[in-house]
């Protein structure tokens, strides 16, 4: 929930520069044109640089490296442009953090965007909004460490010896992270949907109104997390199951999840590595 604390902080958060805020607005335009956002990729170096790396990821790319970005078009197709724009323009748009390896942040960040994109796909959600939020859902864990790095600090440090994130950041900041990350999106002009996603995350059920993409992450989250808690191996799809269950309010096929999942395993990471 955005507090008094956060809303007092609003100024600091990060500005899109123009030229990135325009390509954002015309990559979320249904209206717009492959040549006309071609065009406005090609113009950013930083942006095509990674859109091109993306076009190539093992999760993408095919068998011959595409070089262009009007190839990357043919290869990829509107839907999966656009949600790589979005991504590298969220990359670029936040520093270097002290204390955070930024390859590994974002290798987390697109496992978990992947998983929830597979999981969209079960469940009538549009898959590349799920991705989108993926991408975006911790970004409020960056944008803490640049305004209160000492605290940031305190609370990652905390939560590696078992504590509880939502609780530190509560009492440390006066808020939490996923309520940072919301705020950005919506200063950033994305979906109210999306911008539910990312702040009920960590506690779907609380969404008014229901927030499928909540859920989707809340998923994709404790999936990466728990992948290698101790259990059998044919009891991961009962797992799975069960976890689908708890977070209630979605009806998801599950037939070949597992197995699936177990195909996008560690791609993200890659795709990480690639972007940083």
């Amino acid at each position: 929930m955005q507090t008094a604390a956060l809303l007092k902080r609003v100024d600091e958060l990060p500005r899109l520069p123009k030229a990135i805020s325009e390509l954002l607005e015309a990559v979320n335009n249904e209206n717009s044109s492959v040549k006309s956002i071609s065009s406005k990729v090609a113009q950013d170096t930083l942006i095509s640089a990674r859109v091109l790396r993306l076009a190539n990821s093992a999760h993408f790319g095919r068998s011959r490296e595409v070089g262009s970005i009007d190839e990357a078009v043919i290869r990829l197709g509107m839907q999966t442009l656009r949600t790589l724009v979005i991504a590298s323009a969220v990359v670029g748009a936040i520093p270097k953090v002290d204390g955070i390896d930024l390859a590994d942040f974002w290798g987390q960040t697109f496992e978990v965007a992947l998983y929830s994109q597979e999981l969209a796909k079960r469940c009538n959600v549009p898959a590349d909004e799920a991705f989108t939020c993926g991408i975006l859902h911790r970004i409020g864990e960056l944008l803490v460490a640049t305004i209160e790095p000492s605290l940031a600090a305190q609370v990652r440090a905390a939560v590696e010896q078992g504590g509880n994130a939502q609780e530190l950041e509560t009492t440390l900041l006066g808020f939490d992270s996923p309520s940072v990350g919301a705020l950005l999106a919506k200063n950033w002009k994305f979906t109210p949907s999306l911008v539910a996603g990312i702040e009920f995350q960590r506690n779907p059920i609380a969404a008014e109104p229901a927030s499928k993409l909540a859920i989707l992450m809340y998923l994709s989250q404790n999936i990466y997390m728990h992948w290698d808690d101790e259990r059998e191996e044919e009891i991961f799809t009962a797992w799975l199951a069960a976890l689908v269950n708890k977070a209630g309010i979605i009806k998801m096929d599950m037939s070949g999840l597992a197995e699936k999942l177990e195909e996008l395993r560690g791609k993200g990471l890659e795709i990480g590595k690639q972007l940083v």
